[in-house]
Formats: C-alpha cells, structure tokens, sequence
C-alpha cells in the first residue's frame, strides 16, 4: 500500500501575495514557505477514502400474523381409544403463512409422524395416531412462529374398555330401540332456504316416532359446514341450526337412528 503526499496551504491571504524583486527585473516570484505563509502537510491514503465494497442489505419485516383467525374444526371433544385414528381440520380464516403441528404423547415425546394435506386454500387436514398409550396428548399448533390462542390442545386417550358395576365387560353393540320414522315431522326455513355466514334453523319433531337418536349434518362442495348445532327442547322435539361459509350446493341429513326422516336428504343451494 501506498501513500501520497498533499502539500495544502492554509493561509491563503499570505500566499495570494506576490512582489517584484528589487533588481527591477520584473518578474514574479512567490514567497518561500518560511516568508509568505504558513504550510501543513496533510497525508492521505486512498483506500480509506473508497466507498464499502459489501452489497446493501435489505431487512424483510415479518408478516404480522392475527393467530386468533385460526379455526379449528372436527376437534375431538371426548375421550379417544389408544391407537385410533385423530383427525381435524385447520381452517385460515384469511391468514397467510405456513402451519406446524406438533403432537406429544403422554411422555412428552413428539409422535410421528403427523400428516397435514392441503384441502384447498382456506383448509388443511391434520391427520395422526394415538400410538404412545394412555394418557394426555398435546397437539401444538403455529402459524409463521406464533402460538395458537389455547395452544397446547388437549387429547384424552384411554384403554381398555368401559366395565359395568357388577365388573363384567360392557357390550359394545348398540341395542335396538322401538321408533317409527315415518311419525317424524320437520319444518323450517332451513330445509328450504341458506343464508351465507348466518344460522339457519329448523325444527324436528319426534314426541309421535318413539325412542332414538337424531343426527344431523350438511355437506357441502368442500365438505362438511363449520357448524351444525342440535338442542334438544324436551318431548324429543329438536332445534337445528347450522351455519355455512362458502356459496354453493348442500345436502342436508337428517337421520332418526338408523332411517332417514321423510324428506332427507335435503338438497339446499347457498346464493
């Protein structure tokens, strides 16, 4: 490396003056640097002066992600059987980003593996085993880093089946009850007409068709809707309401046990 001198003058009202000399000759001659004005020396090396050679660099600020967007639907709310089967459904709402599922076991250790598939863009299926036995399982959910609201979600897996007081097994077939589908009646703007992201509502009335089970769902083109809700009012009179997010067509079922009620399934159009 090299380095360059610069004589600099630093009075410049001294060195801007000139005189001729005394022989009369007529020519100029400065004064030295002792006689006229006042001289520094000022030591520059070129390379501190250069510009950095290292690229720019750009800072990307994460997208902000509204965590509290985030659905989850067909989450199991009971007690599971060790080595079945879990699957839900993890809904957007909206919010971009990618997920991570992870679910330990009873011993704290991550069960694998967890598959997740794209339903379409709003929609993913989250689907794995209960295979690590009996006890608690926590399911961690986060989109772009950020904890899901009430993450960790709680499974509950038993073994073994259920015993009666007397300690022998229960049976696991369901019995036979004494009903009449055809005294089911039902009414409602619901069996008829859908509303887009309002409840619909419908009435069944079972007090004439005997002692059963009703089971309501809605089907739609991307699957089952967000929300089916049936109360009962007392008498085996039902309310259904039920609330659907996408446009298109819907079959409605509704099953009195086993037997559809008269009219089901429901064909229903959401506009």
């Amino acid at each position: 490396m090299f380095k360059v001198s610069q004589e600099m003058r630093l009075n410049t009202q001294a060195a801007a003056t000139t005189a001729c000399s005394p022989g009369g000759s007529g020519a100029l001659e400065a004064h030295s640097p002792e006689e006229g004005g006042i001289f520094g020396r000022y030591q520059r090396t070129p390379d501190a002066d250069a510009y950095p050679a290292e690229p720019p660099r750009v800072y990307v600020a994460p997208e902000l992600t509204d965590a509290g967007k985030v659905q989850l639907l067909h989450f199991p709310s009971g007690a599971m059987r060790v080595n079945s089967s879990v699957g839900f459904v993890i809904k957007r709402n909206g919010v971009k980003g990618n997920f991570e599922v992870r679910v330990e076991g009873p011993s704290g250790q991550p069960i694998q593996p967890v598959q997740q598939q794209q339903l379409d863009p709003e929609r993913f299926q989250i689907d794995c085993q209960l295979a690590a036995g009996a006890g608690l399982y926590k399911v961690h959910i986060k989109c772009n880093s950020v904890t899901l609201p009430r993450s960790p979600f709680i499974i509950v897996a038993i073994a073994g089946l259920a015993d009666s007081v007397e300690g022998k097994p229960a049976s696991s077939t369901v019995p036979i009850l004494d009903s009449d589908v055809s005294k089911v009646h039902s009414r409602g703007l619901g069996l008829t007409h859908v509303s887009l992201l309002e409840r619909n509502e419908f009435t069944v009335d079972c007090s004439q068709a005997g002692s059963n089970m009703l089971l309501v769902g809605v089907l739609g083109q991307r699957g089952p809707c967000e929300e089916v809700v049936v109360k009962h009012l007392g008498r085996n009179i039902h309310r259904v309401t039920y609330r659907v997010c996408d446009p298109g067509d819907y079959v409605l079922v509704a099953k009195w046990g086993e037997q559809h009620i008269p009219g089901s399934p429901f064909s229903l159009t959401a506009d």
